[in-house]
This record gives C-alpha cells, structure tokens and sequence, in this order.
C-alpha cells in the first residue's frame, strides 16, 4: 500500500484526470472541498460536523465542507471554493486545487434528489490555518491526520434508522464521531486511488 504523502496524492490524481461538469437546472449539483493541509509527509485533513437542525437530512453528520450550488454559479470548483470560505474561513483559490476527485449521486435516507455531488482536492502549503465555524450551519471544524481515516482500527459500523428499520453502514471513528455515509464514499474513492480502500456495501 502507497504512503499517504502529498506528492503520491497528486501524483494518483493526475494520473486519471476527471471533469467535472458546471451546474445547471437541470444538474443540480453539491461541491464539497477536501482540504488538505500541514506536512507534506504526513497531511491532515478538514473535517466538519453539521449543525443539529431539524429537517436536515445531514443533521450532525460529520462532513467535509461544502453546499449546493446556485443559479449563478458558473463551475463546481467555484461553488466548493466559496462554501470552504462560508464554512470554516478556508480561503482557497484555483492554484490551490489538485484535481477533481469524483462526482457521485445524493440520496439521502435513500431519496434520489435528483443530485450529484463534486468533490475536489486542495492543498493548503504551511501550518493548518485556524478553522472559524459559521456557527449556524456547523457546529465543530478540525483538521485530523489523513493516516487515521484508512487506519484500519478506525473502522467501525453505523446503525441507523430508517422507516423504522435498522441499516448498518461502513464507518470511520475520528474524533469522537463517525464518518459515514456521502462523506465515507468520497472518502472510499480518494482511497481507492490511493492504494488504500475502504469497505464498501
């Protein structure tokens, strides 16, 4: 298995470029921004948990940031960029960008919305800047060690509840909470191309 550093990141991104295609009426689109940022060697990654809101069927998950893009927004890239900055005070800029991950459908609660979520990759040079949570729509903001989400002690199941019965997920345990769900697909193909997969049902 490839060790998690920066230049083998960009090296297994570049190497199978994707596209992702701008929004639209018709292609509603959610962008988020896997941030990575810290030693080249040994990267950290920004992770937030959701705020508790009712009718949110993200309440409280742990997430990476990001949101749905608008009627004016002319690229995927721009809408992750902006929400970064929303979110938790990242500022990111193009030159920031190492590539397009993936885009992949959202079906919350197994809803089809309709929906596809982008995700892109950025590297932030230097120490972890300061996380500032728009407290109304996140309630934590942290950067973890990108090695713990494909430690294999850190898997772990998700029960959740829906229509009444109860469905197990794949999951991660980093800082206090779980990662599942949208966040752990996006999560599976980054590792995926890195050598390391995560379990997928």
């Amino acid at each position: 298995m490839s060790a998690l550093t920066l230049p083998i990141i960009r090296q297994a991104l570049l190497a199978k470029p994707r596209r992702i295609l701008p929004p639209s009426p018709e292609r509603p689109l959610a962008c988020v921004a896997l941030v990575l940022a810290g030693p080249a060697a040994a990267p950290l990654v920004c992770f937030i948990r959701r705020a508790d809101r009712a009718g949110d069927p993200w309440s409280g998950h742990m997430a990476l940031p990001g949101g749905r893009a608008d009627a004016g927004d002319l690229s995927a890239q721009a809408v992750a960029e902006r929400e970064a900055a929303e979110e938790v005070g990242l500022k990111l800029d193009p030159h920031h960008l190492i590539a397009p991950l993936i885009e992949m459908p959202v079906r919350p609660a197994g809803r089809d919305l309709n929906m596809k979520l982008a995700a892109f990759v950025y590297r932030l040079e230097g120490p972890p800047p300061p996380l500032t949570p728009q407290t109304e729509e996140v309630a934590q903001a942290l950067w973890v060690p990108l090695e713990l989400v494909y430690e294999p002690e850190n898997r772990v199941r998700y029960r959740f509840t829906r229509n009444g019965t109860a469905l197990d997920f794949p999951g991660i345990a980093l800082g206090g909470h779980v990662v599942w769900g949208l966040t752990y697909r996006v999560l599976a193909e980054l590792g995926g191309r890195l050598g390391h997969p995560l379990p997928q049902d």
